[in-house]
Order: structure tokens, then C-alpha cells, then sequence
């Protein structure tokens, strides 16, 4: 089993935030600014508090990918118009969105966690000078948390360099007032990150493991990898860093000792398989493990993951309702829809891949690319145990599955990383909720749509089992999908993506490095950045773009895209590709539709924070 990641109480750090009233008190025995920290133990509570924010509701406990990142790059479509997040699905978000203002308020206490630590540390070091190279690894590992909070941060950033990002927290307030701070530049911000990563990079130097904690705290190599991320994301206003993001991407692919990881590892390091997380290929993930003491993150801090609950797959109830003289008197093929199996979720299942992205990935044009219909299984026998070959129901195309898996298996044809990320109604194998092997299946919410195909989520999903419930098929609510934050692939991408500019041959090696792992073969290798790629319509912005192709395929599903079409200023060609949600026609506005708006709440409370612009 994976190890637990302790979450300590917040408290400490709360305090240090505090007003000084709080600790007017002369207990000894008690914590106070004066004796806090007096010990490495409580040191590593500071830095243990600022690597559990990255678990808080509105990051990756449960909001970030289904009700955030995901809408904004359409990754997903929404069954229905979900309140909030119908308007996030429009590249216009609402200042009141109760989604938005918890992600913002969590990526705020994540950088003032760090703030804390960084602080506390120094405390300690005057009190305990003889700790220090101890004191500088805990230093380099907070920095990168509070870096890693702005680079969440950034969906509020502003286009241009001298527009609005975040306030800067870079020290602890305890006065009311200096805490409603101003909005600092974008260009400060990222120069902000940038300062706090190079030092970082230089106090964890050595560090290339975690030894005292395994694996699950950010080592030399993830701070490196951060540190490229941040520069090539920066370029466009500190263009003179290309020369440092080409020498800190060459360090990693040269002398980390990382490598892709083989297809048999990649294929199963999204699915919560202890033995393929932290692997050859990861330098940095965010560990999760399933918490069965508590249902879900409704209950604080849990060490496991609530936001596959949203979008968990629905799945065909092999156990549906099915009586002589009753449900097998109407062929459901004589009736205009066929809500039949769709009767089971692995929890809210109120999401599902968009089907552009399907055709993004090169599988389209088959059968008129609608949803198959069922009519009465003949063979069905009512006294033998139900499976997918004793089923009540079956496709009245009898080839359409066979030619479903021909189709995606067809790598000339279709990019075989829709079969990590995707799960095909009515085609691709499920585990249910008592591990029975079934069928993806769609909501009956679009059972009536047969010009919707509903694809399933499968990247960062439970395919073992469900969502909710007890082991060993369940996961309660408490994803145990390690999130990927950096890895060598995207590395990879970003080294072609600069090279691209001086040498497209090194540029092309690099691309066809991770393309290659994908396919399992070097055979489909492109020839060419310009080549035509698996997207399947010719205005596909994406069509003819080896290397944005590759970021967005590689790292689908994964938070990453959405801070591409961010830089790649790709958002209005987005918009025109993916035409619509569920909600209606998307409307692209302009610069302000890549921004997030400044919440309301915040707005309230602060009246030194304006609002982004075109809000």
C-alpha cells in the first residue's frame, strides 16, 4: 500500500498569519511567536503544511480539472448546464463562482503557507545555526511550493507583461490592513517564481532523492523541471532567458538519469498503481492515496483525490431490470432513443471527454459518427449469470465493436493514447463496482442525443473498479491517481519547442522520442515539424503542428493544456474549433477570455484589488 502522507494541522501556520493579540500569553507550555518553531520536528510541520495545500478543495482534493482547467481548455463537455461552471465552459467566467473563489483563496494560502515555512526556518536558523544545511533543504523545498502556487496562479494572470497578475507574498502579515495587498504586475510575478525557483534549484542541489520521506517531496530534478517549465512559459516577456531554459532542460535530459518510461509503465502510471507512480519517467507528482476513514473531501484535508467523483464514467448495468412479460415486450429498437443501460455511475459521472477531442485524436467518420443503437438479445438466458455475453441487450450492429477496437488499434489511423485518456461506450472494457467486467456506457442525460458520443474520462479514473464505496473495487470518493505535475515528456517537448527556433532536426528527435514511446514503435515517426498529425479535420489548428499536437495528445487530461493555449495565444482558434458545449455556442471575448476573474469575495474584502480586465 502507498505510504500515507500525514497532514498536520494548519494551525501553526494560521497563527504565524495572525494578530499578535492572539498570542499574548505566557505559558511556556503554550505555542507562541516567541517559542515557534524551538525544534526541527515543528520546523518540518511548516513545510509539511505547505506541501498539504496542494491537497485543498479548490486544487486537487476536488475542483481543479473538473470544475476548472478542464472547462477552460474543453478537455470536457458537461452532461447538462451545471450552474458556475456552464459560464467557465465559455471562456467567461463568473466572479461569483463559488469554484473559482475556492481555487483562488487555496493557491492564496498555498503561497502563504510557504510564506510561513520560509519564515519559521529563518527563525530556527538564528536559535539553531549548527541545522543549517538541514534548514536550507526545508528552504528549497518551500520556495518551490510557493512557486508551484503562482504557476497555478497564473489562470489569473493577465495577457500583457505590465497587466495585472497576483499580489506578491513574499513575507507574513500579521497588520489587517497590509494584508489587502495590490495586484502586481504579470512580468513581477513571473520574475517572482523565476527568483524563488533558481534559489530553490541552488539550496536542493544533491538532492536528487528524498531519503527521509520517500518519494513524495520535490527533489533537485523537480525543481529544475519547474524552473524550465516557468522560463519557456515566460519567454514572451523575458526572451533573453531562452539560453537558461536550453541549459536547464540539457542538465535534465542529460544528467538526472531520468528516461521515458516504457510503454508498459505509461500505459498504467494514471490509474493509481503504486508500482508505476514515482517512476523513471516523473519528476515531480503530487501523491494521493485513498483515505477510507472519510467519504470523499467534504470532510477537510484528505490525502486522496474527490475529482474523479465528477466526472466518473457511467458504465452498462449488467444487472438492469429484465422480466418476461415485461421489459421484453417493446424492442427498444422500435422506439426513437434507447435509455436503457444507462442506469449507473461510478458517483456523479456529470462529465465526459468533448467530442472534439475524439476526432482531435484522429478517431471519426465511423458509422456516421453516432451512438450505436441495442435491440433484444435472442440468446439471452434469464436463468444464467449476466456478463457482457448473457446480456439482455445487444448492439444492432454486431460488427460495430470489433470494428470500434480495429479503428483505434490502427496507429496509421488513430493516436493510441485516446485509449489512456478516453473510455468508448459500448466498446471499451469497465470494472464495476463488484468487479464484474462491463462496458463504458453514456448518462441517460444524452441517451436522446445519438449525435453526441460521450466518451468517457479515463485518464486519472479508477479502471479497477468505481469511485465510491469500500474496498477492494472502491475507492470512497478518495482517488488514490497520483497527479502528474511535471515529467521527462513534457520536458521533452518544451527542449523541441526551443530548439525548434535554431535546429528543427534536434527539435524533431525530441518529439519523436515521446511519439515513439506512445505508439510503441519508431515506424510512425514524423518527418517533419509541419507534418500532418492525427487530427482529423484539416482546420483542426492543431492539423498540421507536430509540436503542439504532441504537448497536447502527451499531456491530455493532465492540467497542462490550458496554460498552452494560454502562451500560444491559441484560444480564439480553439474556440472556433470546438464550436459549442452542451451549454451553446462558444462566444471567444478576447484577451479576457484566457483570464480568470478576480472574485467577488476577494473583491469585497480587499479594496485595494481590482478586477481583471473586461470583467
Amino acid at each position: 500500500m502507498k505510504k500515507y502522507i500525514f497532514v498536520f494541522t494548519l494551525i501553526v501556520a494560521f497563527g504565524l498569519t495572525s494578530c499578535k493579540d492572539f498570542f499574548d500569553i505566557h505559558n511556556p507550555q503554550t505555542l507562541s511567536q516567541d517559542n515557534f518553531p524551538s525544534t526541527m520536528e515543528q520546523v518540518d510541520q511548516l513545510v509539511t503544511a505547505a506541501y498539504a495545500q496542494n491537497h485543498g478543495f479548490g486544487l486537487y482534493a476536488f475542483y481543479w480539472f473538473p470544475m476548472g482547467m478542464w472547462l477552460y481548455d474543453h478537455t470536457t463537455d458537461l452532461y447538462g448546464s451545471y450552474d458556475e461552471r456552464a459560464f467557465s465552459q465559455d471562456n467567461y467566467s463568473t466572479p461569483e463562482s463559488r469554484y473559482l473563489t475556492t481555487s483562488y483563496t487555496d493557491i492564496c494560502k498555498w503561497a502563504n503557507l510557504s510564506t510561513s515555512a520560509l519564515e519559521g526556518i529563518e527563525k530556527y536558523r538564528k536559535m539553531s545555526p549548527s541545522d543549517s544545511t538541514a534548514l536550507n533543504y526545508r528552504r528549497g523545498q518551500c520556495l518551490f511550493n510557493r512557486a508551484l502556487a503562482y504557476w497555478h496562479g497564473q489562470i489569473f494572470f493577465e495577457m500583457d507583461s505590465a497587466a495585472m497578475g497576483l499580489p506578491i507574498i513574499k513575507e507574513v502579515l500579521s497588520d489587517a490592513e497590509k494584508l489587502k495587498r495590490s495586484r502586481a504586475s504579470v512580468a513581477e510575478c513571473w520574475q517572482f517564481m523565476i527568483t524563488d525557483l533558481e534559489e530553490a534549484c541552488s539550496l536542493l542541489k544533491g538532492h536528487t532523492q528524498d531519503l527521509e520521506n520517500g518519494e513524495y517531496r520535490v527533489t533537485y530534478w523537480g525543481a529544475m523541471g519547474l524552473l524550465a517549465k516557468v522560463y519557456m512559459q515566460s519567454l514572451y516577456i523575458f526572451p533573453d532567458n531562452a539560453t537558461k531554459a536550453q541549459a536547464v532542460m540539457e542538465e535534465i535530459i542529460n544528467k538526472s538519469g531520468k528516461e521515458l518510461a516504457p510503454f508498459n509503465v505509461y500505459q498504467d502510471m494514471f490509474y493509481g498503481n503504486e508500482a508505476n507512480e514515482h517512476n523513471c519517467e516523473s519528476l515531480y507528482e503530487i501523491t494521493m492515496t485513498t483515505d477510507y476513514t472519510q467519504d470523499g473531501p467534504w470532510a477537510g484535508y484528505t490525502t486522496g483525490s474527490g475529482m474523479p467523483v465528477v466526472y466518473a464514467p457511467w458504465f452498462v448495468d449488467l444487472k438492469i431490470k429484465f422480466r418476461k412479460g415485461r421489459e421484453d415486450q417493446v424492442d427498444p429498437i422500435t422506439l426513437p432513443d434507447d435509455v436503457i443501460t444507462s442506469t449507473k455511475s461510478s458517483q456523479w459521472g456529470n462529465n465526459f471527454v468533448h467530442d472534439k477531442n475524439i476526432a482531435r485524436f484522429g478517431f471519426w467518420g465511423f458509422h456516421g459518427d453516432t451512438v450505436p443503437r441495442w435491440t433484444f438479445n435472442k440468446n439471452f438466458d434469464y436463468n444464467g449469470k449476466r456478463s457482457r455475453d448473457n446480456f439482455p441487450y445487444q448492439l444492432v450492429d454486431a460488427t460495430y465493436r470489433e470494428e470500434a477496437l480495429a479503428l483505434k488499434n490502427d496507429k496509421s489511423k488513430v493516436d493510441p493514447r485516446i485509449m489512456i485518456c478516453t473510455g468508448q461506450p459500448y466498446v471499451d472494457a469497465y470494472i464495476n463496482a463488484i468487479g464484474d467486467t462491463t462496458w463504458y456506457d453514456r448518462s441517460s442525460e444524452v441517451n436522446n442525443r445519438h449525435d453526441i458520443l460521450a466518451w468517457q474520462h479515463r485518464k486519472y479514473t479508477n479502471i479497477r473498479g468505481v469511485e465510491m464505496g469500500p474496498a477492494p473495487y472502491g475507492k470512497n470518493e478518495s482517488s488514490d491517481c497520483n497527479i502528474h505535475v511535471i515529467r521527462l515528456a513534457d520536458i521533452y517537448l518544451l527542449y523541441a519547442e526551443l530548439m525548434a527556433k535554431t535546429n528543427s532536426d534536434i527539435a524533431l528527435t525530441y518529439v519523436n522520442k515521446v511519439h515513439a514511446r506512445a505508439y510503441g514503435s519508431d515506424s510512425y515517426n514524423y518527418s517533419s515539424l509541419n507534418d500532418r498529425t492525427k487530427a482529423y479535420f484539416d482546420n483542426d489548428p492543431l492539423a498540421n503542428d507536430v509540436i503542439k499536437y504532441e504537448r497536447w495528445a502527451e499531456l491530455f487530461a493532465e492540467g497542462q493544456w490550458w496554460f498552452d493555449v494560454r502562451r500560444y495565444r491559441l484560444g480564439n482558434a480553439e474556440a472556433d474549433y470546438y464550436k459549442e458545449t452542451r451549454h451553446g455556442k462558444i462566444t471567444w471575448k478576447g484577451d479576457c477570455s484566457y483570464v480568470q476573474p478576480i472574485p467577488q469575495l476577494e473583491l469585497e474584502r480587499n479594496g485595494n484589488m481590482k478586477q481583471s480586465i473586461g470583467y
